[in-house]
């Protein structure tokens, strides 16, 4: 856990770096090489499909400790680390890198957003 911490708040302190001048309910932004960059080796990441993207909005949305409204993209991409079990929601807008939501289980919620990615309905078939 700590490791993705130190990987979130490096990405944070990036965001801050580089963030648009903007009102305080701006998004905070960064390119995704300086995300890449911020997350450091040994750091997969995983392109969502757009199912999977508005699956996550609808994670987003239902929990209590997220801002009022949709997540700040158009699009996510999804950061791994190697041998844990942790990751990073980022929110895309175009090629910009915003907002990272840390999350825990990510093999969880990886294979989860792979039966969403294949239309699985849960009830072991297909759409």
């Amino acid at each position: 856990m700590k490791g993705i911490l130190l990987t979130a708040s490096c990405f944070v302190l990036c965001l801050l770096a580089g963030a648009e001048a903007g009102g305080a309910d701006s998004p905070h932004c960064t390119t995704l090489e300086k995300a890449q960059k911020a997350a450091g080796k040994g750091t997969a990441i995983a392109a969502l499909t757009p199912a999977q993207f508005h699956f996550l909005q609808g994670l987003y949305v239902a929990m209590p400790t997220t801002p009022e409204g949709l997540p700040p993209g158009d699009g996510a991409l999804i950061l791994t680390r190697d041998k844990t079990d942790e990751g990073i929601i980022l929110w895309m807008r175009g090629i910009l890198a915003c907002e990272p939501m840390p999350i825990s289980h990510a093999a969880k919620l990886l294979e989860i957003l792979a039966k969403v990615k294949a239309g699985s309905a849960g009830r072991g078939d297909e759409l």
